[in-house]
């Protein structure tokens, strides 16, 4: 048997052709703009490249924006009146920031009001399609049809997960008829709104009678199949379903690699090779953090004024915070924060995790908090090589002993650096219990799992769009 997929191949699809389209219509929202309020760029004044470096402006400004707010993120596209709100937003900020770059844009017109034609045109464009694409990637023969080979915990794990996105989001891109597994108790019992159809001998004929497009498989890597299911699955093969493990389809799906509470013990679905070593990404990613470091900390001394004044005015006390974090390895080290809580706060409730209305939090704090600026003097650890700009978000040696009491595993996050930001942050709450300590864990490790250049850049945008939005706490 060929080995499972590890891509969702019609999932990159409908985010390409999303992107694809999106970048189709900017360009036609920019000629029409061009063309009737500016036709002077297209005119034989202006080169070949000036118009390229137009072109490629907008484009890279509206992804930018895009990413930031969340708008190639499959599981919003049914969400009209956020994707409306993020679309609005993304147009405006990219038009603006197009318009007003010096140089690279052309000049800005006379009158001002032709220039809002640019942004007109772009919001009306890409709503437009957005709403079209909403119920387009909606009909059935653009939905996968599958079942599930397995209805152990994985099985039913990916099961609640694609039954629950498809009731809430309307756009999983799968309808699952079914479990098929060779435990007879399991017969025609029902989990999670599924039924177990068969054993594995009749998989072969039902995937025929249900014209399936792909199989899951959702048996642990440590159990074998048993040869019969084992021929069925090849002859799907030979049919031409796509099989793809259920541990990579639950990862696309939520972004977080698979754990299951069973009582007090957790089962991790990829326990030890969660971790890749890549030198070159390494090196790069290094010297990345360096400038970004450095950039940082040049913004570090333009605001630090500002966040004087503010303590000075609304909560008098020392300017910084400083604290004892667990790094890569156990390794213990101390962080800098702006201080944004009122001076000896847990002087008499004790470390505690903050929480959205923490009375414990000053004015000037909020606003830190929310922009995640309280964060930035760790632009100092990014220097030292004690923390990256990505990666798990360091915990305090207290918080991390009283996780490890329910979550066992929760120490595996520190085999990589620390990060200022990270993916969990930027897809999750902040985590004040620890059933959210789990969610977000989960996508830490997910981070550890496939971090790459991409990731780390999708990390960054994501993070953008935060610190404009006022969402962080």
């Amino acid at each position: 048997m060929a080995a499972p997929s590890k891509y969702d191949y019609r999932y990159v699809l409908r985010k390409s052709i999303l992107i694809g389209v999106d970048t189709i219509l900017i360009l036609v929202a920019l000629f029409l703009y061009l063309r009737f309020f500016h036709h002077t760029a297209l005119s034989s004044n202006y080169s070949v490249y000036d118009n390229i470096i137009w072109i490629v402006l907008i484009v890279v400004l509206w992804y930018i924006y895009a990413y930031a707010f969340n708008l190639y993120r499959l599981s919003n596209v049914n969400k009209t009146a956020e994707i409306i709100k993020n679309t609005v937003i993304t147009a405006v900020l990219t038009g603006v920031s197009y318009l007003f770059i010096p140089f690279l844009s052309p000049t800005f017109p006379l009158h001002r009001l032709p220039a809002f034609v640019l942004i007109f045109n772009m919001v009306a464009l890409l709503i437009i399609w957005r709403l079209v694409y909403a119920k387009f990637f909606q009909h059935p023969i653009l939905i996968k049809k599958a079942v599930i080979v397995g209805a152990g915990w994985i099985g039913r794990e990916i099961a609640k997960t694609l039954v629950h996105n498809e009731r809430v989001y309307h756009n999983t891109g799968y309808k699952i008829f079914g479990f098929i597994d060779d435990d007879e108790k399991k017969l025609r019992k029902v989990y999670d709104d599924l039924t177990v159809l068969a054993k594995g001998d009749m998989l072969l004929k039902y995937a025929i009678r249900l014209k399936l497009d792909e199989i899951i498989i959702a048996i642990p890597e440590q159990e074998s199949l048993n040869s019969v299911l084992y021929a069925n699955i090849i002859e799907c093969e030979n049919a031409g379903i796509h099989t793809m493990y259920a541990t990579d389809v639950y990862e696309t799906q939520t972004g977080r690699v698979m754990v299951k509470q069973k009582e007090k013990d957790y089962y991790l679905a990829n326990p030890y090779n969660i971790i890749h070593s890549n030198r070159l990404y390494q090196i790069v990613n290094r010297f990345v953090n360096i400038i970004f470091a450095l950039l940082a900390c040049v913004f570090f001394i333009v605001i630090l004024p500002f966040v004087f004044i503010g303590n000075l005015f609304f909560s008098r006390g020392p300017l910084f915070y400083v604290q004892e974090r667990v790094g890569k390895n156990g390794k213990k080290f101390i962080i800098l924060k702006f201080r944004t809580m009122i001076v000896d706060a847990e002087k008499h409730s004790g470390p505690q995790f903050a929480t959205t209305n923490d009375k414990r939090i000053t004015k000037p704090g909020k606003i830190l908090r929310r922009t995640r600026l309280d964060e930035l003097p760790q632009c100092l650890n990014i220097l030292k090589g004690e923390m990256n700009l990505m990666g798990p978000r360091p915990e305090r040696e207290i918080f991390i002993n009283e996780l490890l009491q329910v979550i066992p595993f929760f120490r595996i996050r520190n085999i990589i650096k620390p990060g200022l930001t990270g993916w969990a942050q930027v897809n999750y709450k902040y985590a004040s219990v620890p059933d959210d300590a789990l969610i977000k864990l989960q996508y830490d490790l997910y981070y550890i799992k496939h971090r790459s250049f991409f990731l780390d850049l999708r990390i960054l945008l994501r993070t953008i769009g935060v610190v404009l939005k006022f969402k962080g706490i």
